[in-house]
């Protein structure tokens, strides 16, 4: 029921039968019926009068006032054809009655009369009707919107009803994958087959995961159109519930191959403007530091026995020149990728073990599996890397976890990696959307995959991360 206020008319009564007023108001024994007529008149659904045998209003709750345009005192003691008439039925499908409102505007209501609940007076339901040909116009307007929309937009989108199991497809999403337009509902197994093969198994496992936990998904994926034609989409899924029941599924699908293209070849120059200052400080600089801490360090040696009074001074001095070594080699490591870096990806995972073991003084465990391929290198292994290297800090400095295991497994169509942790953790859903995370998120979406979230055999969080197989050297 709604909460809307109470206007109850507790005047004199207006003429005729004084009956009908003291069965109301209260003046007689029957006015044991007051309390229950506010109530019914405070908690309708729909706009509501309180009239007498001659039409004349006694009382109004909120809505009907709202529907009238007007104050209680504009209405009580008045009839109720000076706001309500009838209108000549042109169309069967056009409501019988209209509201008159101050400004003379009429506003087309339904009314249905309610007798015998209170003697000698009557409840008139009032219910603002919309004409079914402006509501036909107003739907073929937001339709003719959202398909124009979603044409410009090189997007489309489709909806599972959870009840029927009937999967629906706009219009715009048969022409982005170029499947007649006759074809706008299919089973679910269907939609499978306008994914690559590599990308069909990541979004089956993020599909798994919104159907059964209601974790929502964000992915880049390859998409094969019913003419063969292939193009990258970013698909978009949410579980929509009601009273905690999940109802339906709705995903958005959006054509984002020249944008990914653009994307790929900005990273292409990042990588090459990295891997050349990366080059530079290592070859150049750093060379150049080292020559000058060796210089040092030999007239240190030589000064404690010719100058002792100016040992101590160049023995600090070269010191703080090998720091400065140490320092310009840390950050050219760090600008190269993991080709030139640490090689490919099982080294890099085993030196980011043993760098976590060393600083952070946590126990981490790794375990690499490749089946019938060589480890990662190049762009597929530094985003799966960073991804690690993330996932690992995090359980570190927000989870205040003191075991992490890293689990790699490579094969011909995809790579996972798993870092779980026994931390503090929380719930996959419910997962606070930190920087760090969102760029995990970003990493895996860029070269196809997923990152899922869940709680770990270990007690704390575990991050799986999961991409095609060498994604990023692929190109599109």
């Amino acid at each position: 029921m709604g909460h809307h206020a109470c206007h109850m008319s507790l005047q004199e009564p207006l003429a005729g039968d004084h009956s009908t007023e003291r069965d109301i108001a209260g003046d007689s024994p029957a006015g044991i019926i007051q309390p229950w007529v506010e109530k019914l008149l405070g908690h309708a659904f729909d706009a509501m009068l309180v009239v007498d045998r001659h039409a004349s209003i006694l009382g109004a709750n909120g809505l009907a006032l709202q529907l009238l345009g007007r104050t209680l005192d504009e209405v009580v003691g008045r009839k109720a054809r000076d706001f309500i008439g009838e209108r000549p039925q042109i169309d069967g499908d056009q409501p019988a009655h209209w509201v008159i409102r101050p400004d003379e505007s009429r506003l087309g209501v339904s009314l249905r009369r309610c007798t015998g609940i209170v003697p000698h007076a009557q409840f008139w339901l009032l219910r603002e009707a919309t004409p079914e040909p402006a509501l036909k116009a107003e739907l073929e307007r937001e339709s003719r919107l959202l398909n124009e929309s979603q044409e410009v937009g090189r997007s489309g989108s489709w909806e599972l009803d959870m009840e029927t199991g009937i999967l629906r497809w706009t219009l715009g999403l048969c022409r982005l994958l170029e499947v007649a337009d006759t074809a706008t509902t299919m089973a679910i197994e269907q939609t499978f087959r306008y994914y690559s093969k590599a990308s069909e198994k990541i979004v089956r496992e993020a599909f798994e995961a919104t159907l059964t936990r209601g974790v929502p998904y964000d992915l880049e994926l390859e998409a094969v159109t019913a003419r063969g034609k292939h193009l990258w989409i970013r698909e978009v899924c949410r579980a929509r519930f009601r009273d905690g029941k999940l109802v339906s599924l709705i995903g958005v699908l959006q054509d984002i191959t020249e944008r990914r293209r653009l994307s790929e070849y900005l990273a292409r120059i990042a990588d090459e403007e990295r891997t050349r200052l990366g080059a530079d400080l290592h070859d150049g600089l750093g060379q150049e530091l080292t020559g000058f801490s060796l210089l040092l360090h030999a007239l240190a040696t030589r000064a404690k026995s010719e100058s002792p009074s100016l040992w101590p001074e160049l023995r600090h001095l070269s010191q703080m020149a090998g720091a400065a070594v140490a320092s310009v080699r840390d950050i050219a490591h760090g600008m190269l990728p993991i080709a030139l870096g640490h090689g490919d990806l099982k080294s890099a995972i085993r030196a980011l073990a043993n760098t976590t073991r060393r600083t952070l003084e946590v126990r981490v465990t790794t375990r690499y599996q490749c089946h019938n391929v060589r480890p990662s290198t190049g762009r597929n292994a530094e985003q799966l890397y960073r991804i690690a290297q993330e996932a690992v800090t995090n359980a570190v400095k927000h989870g205040r976890a003191r075991r992490i295991s890293i689990a790699v497994s490579e094969d011909l169509e995809q790579t996972s990696i798993v870092v779980a942790d026994d931390g503090m953790g929380f719930d996959g859903i419910a997962a606070p959307r930190g920087m760090g995370l969102q760029i995990m998120h970003h990493r895996a979406r860029v070269l196809g995959g997923l990152i899922d979230i869940q709680r770990s055999k270990l007690g704390g969080m575990q991050v799986t991360a999961v991409v095609p197989s060498h994604a990023g050297d692929r190109g599109i």
